[in-house]
């Protein structure tokens, strides 16, 4: 058994103690007064025994303190945890005062209280805090002063800059064709850009103080990354590399978000690649991942083919001022700030920035951020309303560089055009010469071999340009005004990289001046093949009736018409029409209402296909209308062109709503394997294809049972764009159903289509399986 400590050995154990320990009795008298203590006050135990404990406590906080004591001691707790330590003040002998920390207890015996208190002099550690606050304020003022002279400075560059602006901005307004045209954006989107450059000094000053501000508001992917682009273009094509862009599908159209911020970043990242690479190509490439109903995860990769980055060094360049090595900074100039702005930023944004690379052979830069939709449309279905001119047109693709093949290839078999590459001049004369029926050519400018200018005139010994229109592609810059290069054999040109919507635009003008020039146009005085489609017009003005009747008959079509939503109701209880034209705004019942009506009405493929038509043309129009349940959209005064854009298209969604026998298209199969190039796209469609509409199938089934209409409705919407781009013919009819039943939130009929739509993936999936075993 061991043995109990002695009162002596208990003494010198107190006494050898570093800190202050002192006891005292009921009456606040001082019975203990170690070493420590004795070091700490200045006082001889001999002085203080006995005295009260007020002579070590300064005069200003003596009030109360009996108080306070009094009620710790009455107090259920025994001690103070050290956790609850309180800084106080004591007083020397000399009169000297200094911070301590405390940890007080009470302990009782035969009626008699003794509180015991250990102290210890934190002079020091709080002469290092005042020196950390000081520090802390110094620093503090020094940023403000930083970012007053930024804000100072950025206001003397603006101004000069804000006339650049202004004064490009007039002269866009003036009669200028459309190749100055192209300049002078240019000159406005890179002043507006180097104006957005010179806030970075400001924004990484933000940074470090935390005071950056993010928008959120409607940002269009597709335009946030052409003007990205843009600004780049020239370097890009300074250097001859190719530059483009992918967005994958299932990307939505717009989202809510910093649009300012994310062209900055992806400025950057591009400016980065091309500055690093001499040769070959810097390709953006956008992808999403639903992550529910409405968010989606979303990843821009700038991808290169230049230096690389070595795997040491790769985290080290988002750091501030920094580069791989400092004769990187002599070669290629620029601080070093770029990415540790693009990192910061998105980092605020709620997002990440990484980089992939191998010496030698380039890097990837990939930006992922998390944002809501602003509503259900996707980037791939942007232009499909105005594509149905080009739908069913042979076009000729000839590129060297893989890529661009790749991404015209895609974008025109979304158009529903028969497309065919070729990866050289010979390949494209060759099929030029063996009679294939193109109906329009793209031709690269800077091939190896032969350029696109030599190219165009070996292909009209073959073919004159009434019969094969060709539209040249080319970096900007390299466009020579007027003269050796064009001699009228070219019907378009267009800048790299190729945006879609100018693609389009430029298709649809070379192929209807073909048209023109092949068979001219004629007022239509009797009704052609379009004549057996049923119209309705509804509209209550007799001037608009009157020229829409005009207009439509000029197109070959005849139509009925009614005044208002009560007489289109009744027109239908009469007769069956596939076609509606409809205002939105008429007396007794206007379009909202009428088309939620028939969509409750008419189920299915008989649902009529309703094409909106207002003179507002305000924001959020177009989407109130689909919200109805309304098909197009189109603003008045209504053109010629306009109009037949959107009956063409609905002519091509009725007659798709009739069942097809056919498992497959082969036509789109044929179109899918004549991407040859390095990687198979059919393969690449099939395997996703087969991965992704189980997931989408129990997405509307559990839609329909929830009875969510607006997730009905989308869903079906976004696997309708999977079964036209892989042509499953027998899965069309099912899908559409269902996505009208969910804008007519009519659910009666929904397990039976779901059903059919569940059986005809099975069919369609063997037959895919077929093509690609390893999709299984």
């Amino acid at each position: 058994m061991p043995h109990p400590l002695n009162p002596d050995q208990l003494s010198n154990i107190i006494d050898i103690a570093e800190n202050a320990i002192l006891c005292t009795d009921e009456s606040q008298r001082i019975i203990l007064f170690n070493r420590g203590a004795e070091r700490m006050f200045g006082w001889a135990a001999s002085e203080v025994i006995g005295k009260s404990l007020e002579l070590l406590i300064p005069r200003r906080f003596r009030s109360g303190h009996a108080e306070r004591v009094s009620a710790f001691r009455h107090s259920d707790r025994p001690a103070r945890r050290m956790g609850e330590r309180s800084a106080i003040y004591a007083v020397r002998k000399d009169g000297t005062e200094f911070p301590a920390e405390a940890t007080i207890s009470k302990s009782g015996e035969g009626g008699r209280v003794v509180l015991t208190a250990i102290l210890q002099d934190i002079s020091e550690r709080k002469a290092y805090e005042q020196e950390l606050e000081q520090a802390k304020e110094t620093a503090e003022a020094a940023v403000r002063a930083k970012s007053m002279f930024l804000a100072n400075m950025s206001h003397e560059i603006r101004t000069p800059l804000n006339a650049v602006i202004g004064m490009t901005s007039l002269l866009l307004h003036t009669r200028i064709d459309e190749e100055q045209r192209d300049y002078a954006e240019t000159i406005r989107s890179s002043s507006e850009a180097l104006l957005a450059v010179i806030n970075d000094l400001l924004d990484y000053s933000k940074m470090e103080v935390g005071r950056l501000d993010l928008e959120r508001h409607a940002v269009e992917i597709r335009r946030c990354v052409e003007d990205a682009l843009d600004l780049v273009a020239s370097s890009a094509g300074e250097k001859q590399l190719d530059l483009a862009y992918i967005i994958e599908p299932g990307v939505p159209a717009t989202v809510l978000s910093d649009a300012t911020r994310l062209r900055q970043i992806l400025v950057n990242l591009l400016s980065n690649a091309i500055k690093f690479t001499h040769h070959g190509e810097v390709v953006v490439t956008v992808a999403a991942a639903s992550q529910d109903a409405n968010t989606y995860s979303l990843s821009f990769a700038v991808k290169d083919t230049g230096i690389g980055i070595p795997e040491h060094s790769q985290e080290s360049i988002f750091r501030s001022f920094t580069q791989v090595d400092p004769s990187t900074t002599r070669r290629y100039g620029g601080t070093g700030l770029g990415l540790t702005i693009s990192r910061r930023l998105a980092e605020i944004m709620g997002g990440s920035l990484t980089v992939q690379s191998e010496m030698g052979k380039g890097s990837t830069f990939t930006l992922t951020l998390v944002a809501e939709a602003n509503d259900g449309q996707l980037a791939e279905d942007i232009l499909l309303d105005r594509s149905a001119s080009v739908e069913g047109k042979r076009i000729l693709i000839v590129d060297d560089n893989a890529t661009n093949r790749r991404i015209l290839m895609r974008q025109a078999l979304l158009w529903g055009m028969e497309a065919l590459s070729a990866a050289s001049a010979a390949e494209a004369i060759d099929l030029v010469r063996h009679g294939a029926p193109f109906d329009v050519a793209v031709l690269d400018m800077q091939m190896p071999d032969m350029d696109g200018a030599s190219l165009a005139a070996e292909l009209r010994k073959i073919r004159d340009k009434a019969t094969l229109p060709l539209v040249l592609l080319t970096s900007v810059g390299h466009r020579q005004a007027g003269g050796s290069l064009d001699g009228g054999m070219f019907a378009a040109w267009l800048n790299k990289p190729i945006k879609p919507r100018a693609l389009l635009d430029a298709l649809r003008q070379v192929l209807s001046k073909r048209a023109a020039v092949i068979a001219p146009p004629r007022l239509v005085t009797t009704p052609g093949p379009a004549a057996a489609v049923d119209i309705l017009v509804a509209e209550d003005n007799t001037i608009n009736q009157k020229v829409l009747r005009q207009l439509l008959r000029h197109l070959g079509y005849q139509a009925d018409v009614v005044a208002n939503g009560v007489e289109a109701l009744a027109a239908l209880e009469d007769r069956h029409y596939q076609i509606i034209l409809m205002d939105m705004q008429m007396p007794e019942m206007d379009g909202l209402e009428l088309t939620r009506r028939l969509r409750q009405r008419f189920k299915g493929s008989g649902s009529p296909y309703i094409i909106a038509m207002t003179a507002n043309a305000l924001p959020g129009d177009r989407e109130r209308c689909l919200d109805a349940g309304m098909d197009e959209y189109v603003a008045k005064p209504i053109e010629l062109h306009v109009l037949n854009s959107a009956l063409s298209a609905a002519i091509a969604q009725v007659a798709a709503r009739r069942p097809d026998d056919a498992v497959l298209s082969e036509a789109r199969i044929d179109q899918l394997r004549a991407i040859g190039d390095d990687l198979s796209l059919l393969d690449e469609v099939v395997a996703s294809f087969i991965a992704e509409v189980p997931q989408l199938l129990e997405k509307l089934a559990n839609a329909a049972t929830a009875q969510d209409a607006k997730l009905l409705a989308s869903t079906a919407h976004y696997l309708q764009s999977s079964i036209e781009f892989v042509g499953a013919n027998r899965m069309r009819l099912p899908c559409t159903n269902l996505e009208l039943m969910g804008k007519g939130e009519n659910f009666d009929d929904a397990a039976e289509q779901l059903q059919d739509l569940a059986l005809a993936y099975e069919d369609t999936r063997k037959a895919l399986l077929e093509l690609n075993p390893a999709a299984d």
